[in-house]
């Protein structure tokens, strides 16, 4: 057991990963506690979509900050893949987001503009050319959106890949180490006690996910308001090359695997911690990737899951410190983000731990605006 350390972090997922290799690429003794396995939860569940502009419906904070990692996804990527000798599977070929009826056509109609008017591309393509890029595509289709920016990554492997990253860079993980409550002493914080003892640190991350409401903090300190929400997922095997890109659609999405896998979600649900596959999510999702993609009809059916979502009231993420304790920051509710977000939120918290500012644009991000709710 590590007794001491300059932070730690609490939740070795993806994001929790990300922030320790950050800060221990900068010099900052930094463990990582984890209650499971590494990346086994939210991580490993998503689809793996860098996708500021397919998943985001309107412009504000979450779009601005999935537009900077996007931007800075490739090096990123680039970087850990070199230090942990994992292939992540980082694809730039854009996602193609099909109106399958005429309400979808007019959503999609208005998403082009406002994005084209932020000078974000946005492609409308025939049916033929959309087939060309998609053989397996339906047909007829209302309309065709080609997103070309919008890129995708393994997330299985972008997990294993961040925490042996991390780990070369100096950081610790102590696997099936639950992260129990935050210490502190005169308003600062002074370690994390586990199970097997306190590590004491003047500083905390919670990058516990959908479990970091549950994460216990001295009297006085706020909890942050997340929740899961459960997203049920399907994978389908076929041949490599089965799915030639995304597809999206406001039904549900198809996204490939190199290995010929396809994955075909998801569901939005408030289940509490329940990690249940339902017969009706299953039947819907099965419905949505016919109606997409009907060549796929032939693919075998290998397995399906679900994953929680760490969620906020307004669906944004809690990124930076907490207003009521010191030396306690929170890396966590990234909703449908953390795919995306994960770079642009372990340089942001590497900053703020480490200088106490950072110039990556977080407004409406803080802990803060949920107090002074109702």
């Amino acid at each position: 057991m590590i007794r001491t350390a300059d932070v730690v972090v609490a939740g070795g997922g993806l994001i929790g990963c990300a922030v320790a290799r950050e800060l221990a690429r900068r010099g900052a003794r930094t463990v990582v506690v984890e209650r499971g396995e590494v990346g086994e939860e939210a991580s490993r569940a998503a689809a793996g979509m860098v996708a500021p502009q397919a998943e985001c419906e309107r412009r504000g904070p979450v779009l601005t900050l999935g537009l900077l990692s996007r931007a800075r996804y490739g090096a990123w990527v680039a970087a850990v893949e070199a230090e942990s000798g994992v292939d992540v599977e980082y694809c730039g070929d854009g996602i193609l987001y099909v109106a399958l009826t005429r309400a979808d056509e007019r959503v999609l109609a208005a998403r082009s503009r406002w994005q084209r008017a932020a000078g974000l591309r946005v492609r409308r393509l025939g049916l033929g050319q959309a087939r060309r890029l998609v053989p397996s595509l339906a047909r007829p289709v209302r309309a065709v959106l080609h997103f070309p920016d919008d890129h995708r990554v393994n997330n299985e492997r972008l997990a294993v890949a961040v925490a042996r990253a991390a780990r070369r860079a100096g950081a610790a993980i102590l696997r099936r180490t639950p992260a129990v409550a935050v210490r502190a002493r005169r308003g600062r914080v002074t370690g994390l006690a586990t199970p097997a003892g306190t590590i004491a640190a003047p500083v905390v991350v919670n990058a516990t996910g959908a479990w970091a409401a549950a994460l216990g903090v001295p009297r006085g300190v706020a909890r942050p308001p997340v929740f899961p929400v459960r997203g049920q997922m399907l994978v389908l095997r076929g041949e490599p090359g089965a799915l030639a890109r995304p597809l999206y659609s406001l039904r549900g999405y198809l996204v490939p695997r190199r290995d010929g896998r396809v994955l075909a979600g998801s569901t939005l649900e408030r289940a509490g911690f329940e990690k249940r596959v339902t017969l009706g999510a299953m039947t819907d999702i099965l419905a949505a990737a016919r109606a997409l993609a009907p060549g796929l009809a032939g693919l075998a059916f290998e397995r399906a899951y679900a994953g929680l979502r760490p969620a906020t009231p307004d669906r944004r993420p809690i990124l930076g410190a907490a207003p009521d304790l010191e030396g306690l920051f929170y890396a966590a509710g990234h909703y449908r983000s953390g795919i995306l977000l994960a770079p642009v939120t372990a340089e942001a918290i590497a900053d703020l731990v480490l200088s106490g500012r950072t110039a990556l644009p977080l407004r409406g991000m803080s802990a803060g605006r949920f107090a002074h709710r109702g």
